[in-house]
């Protein structure tokens, strides 16, 4: 008798020798020997989602507090269509990602064109764009080996997502005598990273003695730090240098936010005082970042004149936003570790003194805080989204995951809730953006680790694209609370054509839906809260019993971004602050 009665159950063993525990996805008629082999693999559950889109943000998702590779499953034709939005978010913030998606049988090659052959699409061209790495299965025999490049070259180097296409009859078919799951190497690829290389000697040297000299340094911390789980070494470098510490969105909780060295997110949508405590810097480090737009303000920060170092794992990298004093090739922790190693753990004689540069950033953040505070203390109706993240900030314990939307819900958790207690706990998505990613990746995260308790911070607009998986959420009984900054707006659209053209931001974009009314018919719990007095008491019920859904009546003429409010304040223009 065979060890495996088809492909599809061979691939269900792999998965499961790479640590792999749960796959997202939507069948298709191309894809049911996948599941079909998923029920009979000890370990391997299956979510369904309702749309592949939602698929691949629950996989990114998954993979961001897990530290595993997320799996995304999508049929061929229509299925695979809806990946993009999903792929490219993974590409963009390095989130190791593997998708498995079905292909017509190559028996039909013919046909394929011209739409003759039901479903038929160049998936492969579709996709190319926004994946690391791609390629079609063509016979079982060779299965084992491309699924497990796939995972390889997902989670190595730059992390990213990876495709496997399955032609039918090649999941459907039988699986050659011979061919095994077994290769003990194989689960280091399953988490990520997968390998730990160090810069070299001579580098350390170079960045260690730039900052030995400096006497205002910065780290700017991004997604790469907390890639590598590198947030002790990065503390332990910033006490070392007294340097102050700044993280994209995608850093966030790098390091404790009350820790007297964070200065909080950086960018277009951060605080006051990361942007005074980067801009006054003498030695900057940029460590995991990509060094985009969103946090260098447009790549005018750091400044001419500023020293720059970099520490990356992709080379590409090193240098590409910013010239450099010192380039250091590794892996975050491994990185810092190092760095701090050829810094000394005590200051040499000659090091300036750096204890003016601590009260600076104790005064920078001092202020920022007042004035953050004061804005959460609003008792305006409709509801200051500041006075939200204020009641979601007291509310939230130290295992809990907030997973931020795009656009303004972003900056708002990013800037006006502060983590004090270091990890991922902080989710915003930075590789694309794109509206619609929290409830969808929140499903991950709950699936992931159902010990927390998962929060997802979402705009009316962003929750129109996913809200058909809250009937996901409902059906598997996730840990999920929703909470909806419901102001009727596209509410950075809406800035932004009356800084930018002075019109079309009189009337509301839509409608007021009522979205507890919606949660109820999807199973949740759900309520509305219009006042502030009702926020408090509301919140605490909904997360003492999740699932859940909070509309929240909100102000639309709020806004986490400084230059907004400036434009708006002085009838002068500003960017779009993407």
């Amino acid at each position: 008798m065979p060890e495996f009665r088809h492909a599809g159950e061979l691939l269900a063993a792999l998965l499961a020798e790479h640590g792999v525990r749960h796959v997202f996805g939507v069948p298709g008629g191309q894809t049911l020997a996948l599941y079909d082999g998923i029920l009979d693999q000890a370990g391997l559950t299956h979510v369904l989602t309702r749309d592949e889109r939602s698929a691949a943000y629950a996989a990114d998702g998954y993979a961001r507090v897990t530290g595993q590779v997320g799996v995304c499953d999508a049929t061929v034709g229509p299925g695979a269509a809806k990946l993009p939005s999903g792929l490219s978010e993974s590409l963009g913030a390095s989130v190791p990602v593997v998708a498995l998606v079905s292909d017509l049988p190559a028996r039909l090659a013919p046909h394929r064109y011209r739409g003759a052959a039901s479903q038929a699409l160049d998936q492969a061209g579709l996709l190319a764009p926004v994946t690391k790495w791609q390629a079609t299965v063509p016979e079982a025999a060779v299965l084992p080996a491309l699924l497990r490049q796939a995972f390889r070259e997902a989670a190595s180097g730059r992390p990213g997502p990876a495709v496997l296409f399955l032609p039918q009859d090649v999941l459907d078919g039988p699986v050659p005598d011979g061919v095994t799951a077994g290769l003990a190497s194989s689960a280091r690829f399953g988490r990520f990273p997968p390998f730990r290389p160090a810069p070299e000697q001579a580098d350390l040297a170079a960045a260690a003695a730039v900052l030995r000299a400096a006497h205002r340094p910065f780290i700017l911390a991004g997604g790469g730090v907390q890639h590598s789980a590198a947030g002790a070494a990065l503390t332990a470098l910033a006490e070392r240098a007294s340097a102050a510490v700044g993280t994209t969105l995608s850093g966030k909780g790098a390091i404790a936010e009350d820790h007297p060295l964070s200065v909080g997110v950086t960018g277009s949508m951060g605080t006051s005082a990361a942007a005074a405590a980067l801009s006054e810097a003498d030695v900057v480090l940029l460590a995991g970042c990509k060094a985009g737009s969103g946090a260098t303000s447009g790549w005018t920060l750091p400044r001419a004149g500023q020293a720059v170092l970099q520490l990356d794992l992709d080379p590409a990298e090193l240098g590409r936003a910013f010239p450099l004093r010192a380039a250091l090739l590794g892996d975050a922790q491994a990185g810092l570790a190092a760095l701090l190693a050829a810094l000394g753990h005590e200051p040499e004689d000659g090091e300036p003194d750096r204890s003016a540069w601590r009260a600076r950033l104790a005064g920078l953040t001092a202020a920022w805080r007042a004035a953050r505070d004061a804005e959460r203390a609003s008792g305006q109706v409709p509801v200051a989204p500041q006075r939200v993240l204020a009641a979601l900030e007291a509310a939230l314990g130290a295992d809990d995951v907030l997973i931020c939307d795009a656009s303004l819900a972003s900056g708002w958790g990013g800037v006006y809730l502060e983590q004090r207690h270091p990890g991922r706990r902080v989710l915003c998505p930075r590789g694309q953006a794109g509206l619609g990613y929290a409830l969808p990746a929140a499903i991950g995260v709950a699936t992931a680790g159902p010990g927390h308790r998962t929060v997802v911070l979402t705009g009316d607009g962003a929750l129109g694209y996913a809200a058909g998986e809250l009937a996901t959420v409902a059906e598997l009984g996730l840990p999920v609370t929703v909470l909806v900054l419901n102001n009727r707006s596209l509410g950075w659209i809406r800035w932004y054509r009356r800084i930018t053209f002075g019109r079309g931001w009189e009337d509301d974009d839509f409608a007021d839906v009522a979205f507890a009314a919606v949660a109820r018919g999807f199973g949740l719990h759900a309520a509305r809260v219009s006042e502030p007095s009702q926020l408090d008491g509301a919140l605490r019920g909904a997360l003492d019993g999740p699932p859940a859904l909070l509309d929240v009546a909100t102000d639309a003429w709020q806004t986490p971004i400084t230059a907004h409010r400036k434009a708006i304040e002085t009838a002068s223009q500003a960017g779009y602050g993407g």
